[in-house]
Protein backbone atom coordinates (compact mmCIF):
# COMPACT_ATOMS: atom_id res chain seq x y z
CA UNK A 1 0.00 0.00 0.00
CA UNK A 2 1.81 3.09 -1.04
CA UNK A 3 1.75 6.42 0.61
CA UNK A 4 0.65 9.72 -1.01
CA UNK A 5 1.70 12.84 0.36
CA UNK A 6 0.01 16.30 -0.43
CA UNK A 7 2.40 19.35 -1.59
CA UNK A 8 1.31 22.74 -0.15
CA UNK A 9 0.23 24.45 -3.13
CA UNK A 10 -1.33 28.03 -1.47
CA UNK A 11 -1.24 31.24 -2.80
CA UNK A 12 0.60 32.33 0.35
CA UNK A 13 3.73 29.48 -0.31
CA UNK A 14 4.18 30.42 -3.76
CA UNK A 15 4.58 33.89 -3.40
CA UNK A 16 7.17 33.33 -0.83
CA UNK A 17 8.56 31.02 -3.59
CA UNK A 18 8.84 33.57 -6.02
CA UNK A 19 10.03 36.60 -4.10
CA UNK A 20 12.88 33.90 -2.56
CA UNK A 21 13.32 33.06 -6.61
CA UNK A 22 13.68 37.00 -7.71
CA UNK A 23 15.77 37.73 -4.97
CA UNK A 24 18.66 34.89 -6.03
CA UNK A 25 18.13 35.97 -9.51
CA UNK A 26 18.11 39.70 -8.85
CA UNK A 27 21.41 39.28 -6.62
CA UNK A 28 22.85 37.09 -9.32
CA UNK A 29 22.47 40.12 -12.15
CA UNK A 30 24.08 42.36 -9.36
CA UNK A 31 27.25 40.72 -9.04
CA UNK A 32 27.33 39.99 -12.95
CA UNK A 33 27.15 42.90 -14.26
CA UNK A 34 28.08 45.64 -11.27
CA UNK A 35 31.79 44.81 -10.56
CA UNK A 36 32.33 48.47 -9.36
CA UNK A 37 31.40 50.01 -5.89
CA UNK A 38 30.60 53.46 -5.20
CA UNK A 39 32.45 56.19 -3.63
CA UNK A 40 30.40 59.38 -3.75
CA UNK A 41 27.16 59.25 -5.34
CA UNK A 42 25.23 62.84 -5.19
CA UNK A 43 23.52 65.35 -6.88
CA UNK A 44 23.94 63.26 -9.91
CA UNK A 45 27.46 63.32 -9.34
CA UNK A 46 29.08 59.82 -9.31
CA UNK A 47 32.44 58.98 -8.18
CA UNK A 48 33.48 54.81 -8.37
CA UNK A 49 35.98 51.93 -8.37
CA UNK A 50 36.17 49.63 -10.88
CA UNK A 51 37.67 46.44 -12.55
CA UNK A 52 40.12 48.22 -14.86
CA UNK A 53 39.76 46.12 -18.12
CA UNK A 54 43.69 47.50 -19.20
CA UNK A 55 45.21 45.43 -16.64
CA UNK A 56 46.35 42.12 -17.04
CA UNK A 57 47.42 39.92 -14.23
CA UNK A 58 49.93 37.91 -15.78
CA UNK A 59 52.08 41.12 -16.38
CA UNK A 60 53.31 42.83 -13.29
CA UNK A 61 54.38 45.79 -15.63
CA UNK A 62 50.52 46.19 -16.64
CA UNK A 63 49.51 46.61 -12.89
CA UNK A 64 48.14 50.22 -11.57
CA UNK A 65 50.23 52.05 -8.76
CA UNK A 66 47.06 51.61 -6.27
CA UNK A 67 46.42 52.42 -3.42
CA UNK A 68 48.09 55.55 -3.60
CA UNK A 69 47.92 58.46 -1.75
CA UNK A 70 47.45 62.42 -2.91
CA UNK A 71 45.79 65.27 -1.63
CA UNK A 72 43.15 66.69 -3.27
CA UNK A 73 45.37 69.91 -4.21
CA UNK A 74 47.69 66.87 -5.98
CA UNK A 75 44.62 66.06 -7.67
CA UNK A 76 43.46 69.25 -8.67
CA UNK A 77 46.85 70.27 -9.78
CA UNK A 78 47.01 67.47 -12.36
CA UNK A 79 43.57 67.54 -13.67
CA UNK A 80 43.36 71.02 -13.82
CA UNK A 81 45.93 70.96 -17.02
CA UNK A 82 43.73 68.80 -19.07
CA UNK A 83 41.21 70.50 -21.73
CA UNK A 84 38.86 68.82 -24.48
CA UNK A 85 38.09 70.02 -27.98
CA UNK A 86 35.22 68.83 -29.81
CA UNK A 87 32.30 69.14 -31.57
CA UNK A 88 28.53 68.83 -31.38
CA UNK A 89 26.20 66.64 -33.39
CA UNK A 90 25.44 68.88 -36.75
CA UNK A 91 27.33 69.20 -39.90
CA UNK A 92 28.89 72.63 -38.94
CA UNK A 93 30.64 70.87 -36.21
CA UNK A 94 32.43 69.16 -38.20
CA UNK A 95 33.67 72.20 -40.55
CA UNK A 96 34.30 74.81 -37.72
CA UNK A 97 37.18 73.90 -36.17
CA UNK A 98 36.61 73.01 -32.42
CA UNK A 99 38.15 75.14 -29.65
CA UNK A 100 38.91 72.91 -26.16
CA UNK A 101 37.43 74.06 -23.06
CA UNK A 102 38.37 72.49 -19.54
CA UNK A 103 37.75 68.82 -18.74
CA UNK A 104 36.53 70.09 -15.51
CA UNK A 105 35.09 73.42 -14.10
CA UNK A 106 36.47 74.64 -11.17
CA UNK A 107 33.84 74.30 -9.35
CA UNK A 108 33.67 70.79 -10.52
CA UNK A 109 37.26 70.15 -9.81
CA UNK A 110 36.58 71.47 -6.28
CA UNK A 111 33.66 69.38 -5.60
CA UNK A 112 35.32 65.90 -6.69
CA UNK A 113 39.11 66.30 -6.11
CA UNK A 114 38.21 65.27 -2.37
CA UNK A 115 36.48 61.75 -3.23
CA UNK A 116 38.97 61.15 -5.71
CA UNK A 117 41.54 61.41 -3.34
CA UNK A 118 39.55 58.78 -1.24
CA UNK A 119 38.91 56.79 -4.42
CA UNK A 120 42.26 56.36 -5.23
CA UNK A 121 43.30 55.29 -1.86
CA UNK A 122 40.82 52.39 -2.02
CA UNK A 123 41.45 51.68 -5.47
CA UNK A 124 43.28 47.82 -5.85
CA UNK A 125 46.09 47.39 -8.05
CA UNK A 126 43.74 45.72 -10.82
CA UNK A 127 40.88 48.49 -10.41
CA UNK A 128 40.33 52.19 -11.90
CA UNK A 129 38.55 55.11 -10.97
CA UNK A 130 35.26 56.25 -12.75
CA UNK A 131 33.57 59.42 -13.07
CA UNK A 132 30.50 60.32 -14.26
CA UNK A 133 28.87 64.33 -13.57
CA UNK A 134 26.06 66.43 -14.98
CA UNK A 135 26.09 69.35 -17.10
CA UNK A 136 26.79 72.01 -14.93
CA UNK A 137 24.22 74.54 -14.33
CA UNK A 138 21.06 73.06 -15.86
CA UNK A 139 18.13 71.85 -14.36
CA UNK A 140 17.85 68.41 -17.09
CA UNK A 141 20.13 67.07 -19.66
CA UNK A 142 21.06 63.78 -21.07
CA UNK A 143 24.88 65.05 -21.93
CA UNK A 144 27.18 63.90 -19.18
CA UNK A 145 30.74 64.10 -18.45
CA UNK A 146 31.90 60.40 -17.98
CA UNK A 147 35.47 58.96 -18.06
CA UNK A 148 38.44 56.94 -15.75
CA UNK A 149 41.57 57.61 -14.31
CA UNK A 150 44.32 55.22 -13.30
CA UNK A 151 47.83 55.33 -11.82
CA UNK A 152 50.20 53.23 -13.90
CA UNK A 153 54.52 53.53 -13.89
CA UNK A 154 55.12 56.85 -13.61
CA UNK A 155 51.71 58.23 -15.50
CA UNK A 156 48.48 59.29 -14.50
CA UNK A 157 46.00 57.94 -17.79
CA UNK A 158 42.94 59.35 -18.21
CA UNK A 159 40.13 58.07 -20.42
CA UNK A 160 37.08 60.14 -21.38
CA UNK A 161 34.63 58.35 -23.00
CA UNK A 162 31.84 61.51 -23.15
CA UNK A 163 31.51 65.34 -22.37
CA UNK A 164 28.51 67.36 -21.09
CA UNK A 165 30.06 70.22 -23.08
CA UNK A 166 29.35 68.51 -26.89
CA UNK A 167 25.65 67.28 -27.77
CA UNK A 168 26.09 63.90 -29.03
CA UNK A 169 24.81 63.12 -33.11
CA UNK A 170 20.66 62.11 -32.37
CA UNK A 171 19.63 59.21 -34.67
CA UNK A 172 16.19 60.76 -34.69
CA UNK A 173 13.35 58.29 -34.96
CA UNK A 174 14.01 57.28 -30.79
CA UNK A 175 16.65 55.25 -31.56
CA UNK A 176 19.54 55.24 -29.29
CA UNK A 177 22.46 57.25 -29.71
CA UNK A 178 25.33 55.50 -30.93
CA UNK A 179 28.49 54.78 -28.17
CA UNK A 180 30.53 54.66 -31.30
CA UNK A 181 30.13 58.35 -31.42
CA UNK A 182 33.13 60.07 -29.88
CA UNK A 183 32.04 63.95 -30.67
CA UNK A 184 35.27 64.18 -32.76
CA UNK A 185 36.82 64.53 -28.66
CA UNK A 186 40.51 65.17 -28.63
CA UNK A 187 42.16 65.42 -25.57
CA UNK A 188 45.17 68.35 -24.93
CA UNK A 189 47.56 69.74 -22.15
CA UNK A 190 47.17 73.26 -21.44
CA UNK A 191 49.92 75.48 -20.59
CA UNK A 192 53.42 74.91 -19.80
CA UNK A 193 53.04 71.23 -18.95
CA UNK A 194 52.99 68.50 -21.93
CA UNK A 195 51.26 64.83 -22.63
CA UNK A 196 53.69 62.37 -21.60
CA UNK A 197 55.01 60.31 -24.54
CA UNK A 198 54.29 56.76 -22.95
CA UNK A 199 56.83 54.04 -24.18
CA UNK A 200 54.90 51.03 -26.31
CA UNK A 201 56.31 48.98 -23.55
CA UNK A 202 53.94 50.60 -20.70
CA UNK A 203 50.94 51.99 -23.15
CA UNK A 204 48.05 50.66 -21.67
CA UNK A 205 46.39 47.93 -23.74
CA UNK A 206 42.98 49.88 -24.15
CA UNK A 207 39.76 48.39 -23.85
CA UNK A 208 37.33 48.50 -27.59
CA UNK A 209 35.75 51.78 -27.28
CA UNK A 210 37.49 53.52 -24.98
CA UNK A 211 39.78 55.26 -28.03
CA UNK A 212 40.03 59.29 -26.43
CA UNK A 213 42.77 59.11 -23.99
CA UNK A 214 46.00 61.21 -22.67
CA UNK A 215 48.60 59.99 -20.34
CA UNK A 216 50.61 62.86 -17.95
CA UNK A 217 54.38 62.10 -16.38
CA UNK A 218 52.83 63.08 -12.85
CA UNK A 219 55.97 64.26 -11.17
CA UNK A 220 56.85 66.75 -14.24
CA UNK A 221 53.49 68.12 -14.41
CA UNK A 222 53.38 68.68 -10.31
CA UNK A 223 56.93 70.47 -10.58
CA UNK A 224 55.26 72.88 -12.94
CA UNK A 225 55.47 76.21 -11.07
CA UNK A 226 54.38 78.65 -13.61
CA UNK A 227 50.19 79.40 -14.42
CA UNK A 228 48.16 78.01 -16.83
CA UNK A 229 48.52 80.87 -19.90
CA UNK A 230 44.72 81.20 -20.63
CA UNK A 231 42.61 83.20 -23.51
CA UNK A 232 39.33 84.76 -22.05
CA UNK A 233 37.26 84.71 -24.49
CA UNK A 234 33.17 84.93 -24.72
CA UNK A 235 31.34 80.98 -24.95
CA UNK A 236 28.07 81.58 -26.10
CA UNK A 237 27.52 85.02 -25.19
CA UNK A 238 27.43 83.91 -21.59
CA UNK A 239 30.68 85.49 -20.89
CA UNK A 240 32.52 82.36 -19.72
CA UNK A 241 36.02 82.04 -20.12
CA UNK A 242 37.29 79.55 -22.56
CA UNK A 243 41.25 78.38 -21.69
CA UNK A 244 43.09 76.91 -24.55
CA UNK A 245 45.97 74.98 -24.56
CA UNK A 246 49.69 76.82 -25.56
CA UNK A 247 49.36 75.21 -28.94
CA UNK A 248 45.82 76.27 -29.58
CA UNK A 249 45.99 80.17 -28.78
CA UNK A 250 45.41 82.06 -31.80
CA UNK A 251 49.29 83.87 -31.92
CA UNK A 252 50.62 80.12 -32.00
CA UNK A 253 48.29 78.35 -33.89
CA UNK A 254 48.23 77.59 -38.02
CA UNK A 255 45.41 78.90 -40.06
CA UNK A 256 44.22 75.66 -41.71
CA UNK A 257 43.85 71.73 -39.80
CA UNK A 258 45.88 69.07 -40.16
CA UNK A 259 45.67 66.62 -43.45
CA UNK A 260 44.71 64.60 -40.87
CA UNK A 261 41.82 66.30 -39.39
CA UNK A 262 40.52 67.42 -42.12
CA UNK A 263 40.56 63.69 -43.97
CA UNK A 264 38.62 62.95 -40.42
CA UNK A 265 36.17 65.45 -41.16
CA UNK A 266 36.07 64.49 -44.64
CA UNK A 267 34.86 60.83 -43.80
CA UNK A 268 32.75 62.10 -41.30
CA UNK A 269 30.59 63.93 -43.91
CA UNK A 270 30.79 61.39 -46.36
CA UNK A 271 29.41 58.73 -43.51
CA UNK A 272 26.43 61.55 -42.60
CA UNK A 273 25.36 62.35 -46.06
CA UNK A 274 25.53 58.84 -47.08
CA UNK A 275 22.73 57.99 -44.37
CA UNK A 276 20.85 61.01 -45.19
CA UNK A 277 21.06 59.48 -49.11
CA UNK A 278 19.71 56.09 -47.62
CA UNK A 279 17.08 57.56 -45.72
CA UNK A 280 16.17 60.06 -48.39
CA UNK A 281 15.64 57.15 -50.44
CA UNK A 282 13.79 54.69 -47.52
CA UNK A 283 11.49 57.36 -47.62
CA UNK A 284 10.87 57.66 -51.71
CA UNK A 285 10.47 54.62 -52.03
CA UNK A 286 7.71 54.47 -49.13
CA UNK A 287 5.68 56.95 -50.44
CA UNK A 288 5.92 55.64 -54.09
CA UNK A 289 4.47 52.74 -52.72
CA UNK A 290 2.03 54.25 -50.58
CA UNK A 291 0.40 55.95 -54.23
CA UNK A 292 0.83 53.35 -55.94
CA UNK A 293 -1.93 51.33 -53.58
Amino acid sequence: MSNSHSVNCSPVSILLAGSILFAVISSSACSLFHHGRSVYDREGIRIGIEADPSVHQSNQADLNNHPIDLTPKEIESLLRVIQVSGYSGTLVGLIVKPQPVPLFTPKELSVISAHLTTAFREAKQTERVSFSLPKPDVTYSEDRTVGFLFFRGRYLHVVLTDHASFIRTDPGGGEARDIRDTKGMKLWVAGSAHAAMVPDIEEPRWAHFEKIHISLAVQEVLAQKEKIPAARMNQGGTGAPVFLPAAALPENRQESASPEDLQLQIRELSGANQELRVDLTNRTSACSSYRIR
